[in-house]
Formats: C-alpha cells, sequence, structure tokens
C-alpha cells in the first residue's frame, strides 16, 4: 500500500498557508500498515489526534489541522484486527467487548508499549462499520515556560483551599494546562494530592508531595465510585477530570467547601458560560446550598483556546481569566450570572478577557491578526485595540 510510517513528512509549515486550499498528502510507506504504523508517524510529526475508519483514507491532526495520510481507504478487514488489537491490550478485554457490542462505543486507554506514548482511544460505529480516534497522551509534565502559559495561572497553584474551574472546547489544553499547575504544586510543597481521570493524561511523580492517580476503568470501575472514593482517602489537593453531571459537581463544591484545594475542568467557551454551565449542574432541592458553595469557594474561572503560532510552529493558549472577585462572588450568590461579562475584563484584579490577550499575544508578535480576529469574542472592539483606539463602547471585554 505505500512508505514506512517511520519516513512519514509534512510540508513545510508556513503562517501565510492559504487555509482553504486543499492540504498536501501526509505520505506512508506501501505495504499492508498495522494500528502502530499510524501511532508511530503521528508521534513523528507530533499530530494530536488519528482517525481510522473503514472504507476512509486515514487522517491525523496537526497544530489542530486535519491532514490526510497518502494511502488507500482501510479495509473492513485491518480495522477489525484494530479494534481487537486495542481491546486485546484491556485489563478486562471481555468487558470492553461487551460495552462495544450493545452501547455501540467504548472508550479506552491505549499504549504502545512499556515506556512507550499512550493514548487516549475512542472505538465507534460509523454506518455500521468500525471507526477509531487516538488522542496523544502526553506524559511529560510541562512547565510554564515551555506552556507561555500567563503569570496568573501559575500563582494558582499557591492556593491553598477552594475551586479553580478551567474551561475550553475539546483539545484546547486544559489538561495540559492543569498538568503544570499540579506539577508545580507537587514541586513545592507537601501536599496529598489526588487525581480522577478518565484516562490519566500527564503522569505525576512523588516530588514533595505524595501524589495517588486513579484512572477510571483500570483503578475505578466508574468515575462516581472514584469520586465516593477519594474523599475517604485524607487528599488535600483534588484534580476532578471533568465536572459531568450533577454528583461531580456536588463532589467538587463540598471538597472545597471543606476546606480542600480543588481543580476541575468543564465544556464552556468563556468564563461566565463556565458559570452557567456548573450552574445548569444544580440539584434543584439544593440550589441555593450549592450556589453558595460556588460564590463562597470559587478562586477563579480560566477559560483557554488554542492560538496558531504566527511562525507556523505549533500553538500558543490564549486565556480569558476570570478571578473571584467580592463582585463575582456577588453576582454568583445573587444568581445574576448576565452580569459577569463586564467583571472579565478587570486587569488590576488579575482578569483578562480572550480579546485583551489577544492583543497581547498580537503585540508580542506572537500570532498574526488573522489568527487574532478568528479567535476573539468582539471582532470589531479588537480591530480598534490594535490600533490603539479603546473607548467606553469598544472597550475590550
Amino acid at each position: 500500500m505505500s512508505t514506512p510510517a517511520s519516513t512519514a513528512e509534512l510540508p513545510p509549515h508556513n503562517a501565510d498557508i492559504d487555509r482553504t486550499a486543499p492540504q498536501p498528502d501526509i505520505h506512508v510507506e506501501e505495504r499492508r500498515l498495522t494500528l502502530h504504523d499510524f501511532l508511530k508517524t503521528s508521534v513523528k510529526i507530533n499530530g494530536s489526534d488519528i482517525h481510522l475508519q473503514a472504507d476512509s483514507v486515514p487522517m491525523i491532526r496537526v497544530d489542530g489541522r486535519a491532514r490526510f495520510l497518502d494511502v488507500l481507504p482501510l479495509t473492513d478487514e485491518l480495522m477489525t484486527e484494530y479494534v481487537e488489537k486495542v481491546l486485546q491490550a484491556q485489563a478486562e478485554p471481555k468487558d470492553k467487548r461487551d460495552i462495544l457490542i450493545h452501547k455501540g462505543s467504548v472508550d479506552v486507554a491505549y499504549s504502545m508499549g512499556q515506556g512507550q506514548p499512550r493514548f487516549r482511544t475512542s472505538i465507534f460505529h460509523s454506518r455500521e462499520k468500525y471507526a477509531i480516534v487516538m488522542r496523544r497522551i502526553v506524559t511529560k509534565i510541562p512547565n510554564f515556560q515551555d506552556l507561555n502559559l500567563p503569570p496568573q495561572i501559575e500563582q494558582m497553584a499557591d492556593f491553598q483551599r477552594g475551586i479553580v474551574l478551567v474551561s475550553g472546547t475539546t483539545g484546547s489544553g486544559k489538561s495540559t494546562s492543569l498538568a503544570a499547575v499540579i506539577g508545580k504544586i507537587n514541586r513545592s510543597r507537601a501536599e496529598r494530592i489526588i487525581t480522577v481521570e478518565d484516562p490519566i493524561e500527564f503522569q505525576h511523580e512523588n516530588a514533595k508531595s505524595l501524589v495517588s492517580q486513579v484512572e477510571v476503568g483500570t483503578d475505578s470501575e466508574s468515575y462516581e465510585y472514584a469520586l465516593r472514593a477519594m474523599m475517604r482517602q485524607d487528599p488535600d489537593v483534588i484534580l476532578i477530570g471533568e465536572i459531568r453531571d450533577s454528583f461531580s459537581l456536588t463532589t467538587a463544591l463540598r471538597a472545597a467547601d471543606t476546606g480542600h484545594l480543588v481543580f476541575t475542568t468543564v465544556h464552556a467557551t468563556n468564563a461566565p458560560m463556565t458559570i452557567g454551565r456548573v450552574s445548569s449542574l444544580f440539584i434543584s432541592d439544593q440550589k441555593e446550598l450549592q450556589q453558595e458553595q460556588l460564590a463562597m469557594n470559587l478562586n477563579a474561572v480560566v477559560c483557554q483556546r488554542l492560538a496558531k503560532r504566527r511562525d507556523g510552529k505549533g500553538r500558543i493558549p490564549v486565556n480569558e481569566i476570570m478571578m473571584a472577585t467580592p463582585l463575582v462572588r456577588k453576582y454568583i450568590l445573587e444568581g445574576e450570572f448576565d452580569k459577569l461579562k463586564g467583571c472579565v475584563g478587570n486587569r488590576e484584579s488579575g482578569s483578562q478577557s480572550f480579546d485583551q490577550h489577544l492583543v497581547e499575544l498580537f503585540n508580542r508578535q506572537l500570532i498574526d491578526i488573522s489568527e487574532a480576529q478568528r479567535l476573539a469574542s468582539n471582532v470589531d472592539a479588537l480591530k480598534l485595540a490594535l490600533r490603539g483606539i479603546s473607548n467606553s463602547d469598544t472597550k475590550l471585554r
């Protein structure tokens, strides 16, 4: 079929590339391709996601852009082989196979071998045929300098209690940013850190802290059971991989309310919407209590997007930050979530809007103007700000 995966090359990056033009294929060697051929290719070209589907040409996402491989479409036979390889690598392959058969999809973690890259894997059906999406889990704990995160996020490692909500879309780097925060706590002070993740993405080795990482499906039978058990394991710092439902929210709020430091993620597109999303999960007969718990224990909301670098070499985080000022707490306590938008641009408190950060990144020549406009919340205000113009009507928020 095509060139060993080990020789795969991407076309050179170009900051001025026409994003609407057809993209060149990624070349892979001509022969019967194994699952690991695709995984090795993805690692070599720094891909984030691998898409394999019966009757379709394989695709790898690099720096947020989908790129097809220069190979023939995958057959049903190959896809069945790949699915079996992933399932057989699980602790309970029969259980995972039953879930796939009866529910139509299953999520697992897959490793290329001891000490080799791991992948968060979703196996599902598309038009009654197999499809697989594999996201590479980067296990090296990132540092703040490499990530180019704002200093306010690094300072969140200094909190002793309360809750920090990190939001964004899938693939926006939420887990990476949180891994950097947990890594700093681990290196800087003696704490008992417990994480509940599905799957574990970054492996923390004990430094000054004692770290326990619970992987759902491997270390615990379910997310809910892991969260219940976590509170009996004497934690100081808690990472809940994702607020999925009312139970996980209730656990997070109760932990923060009893003096723990909690970090967690939420799917939302900006900081005010994050609070709205969380509030939609309040239990009806505990709404007032949970609203008070959130208002009194919130430290900050961080929302993240990823921008393409001006030089074409990777991506850089763009962060909206809403610190829990007295005014933010008041609006949450009173349920006036629509007023939170006005608090986001208050840089004196450590907060910042997406547009303010985009202007800063543009001025530092890290992103170009088209990328700034693509990610802006208010494009017109951004354009004026980039020209040095700002007034009450166009103030960046």
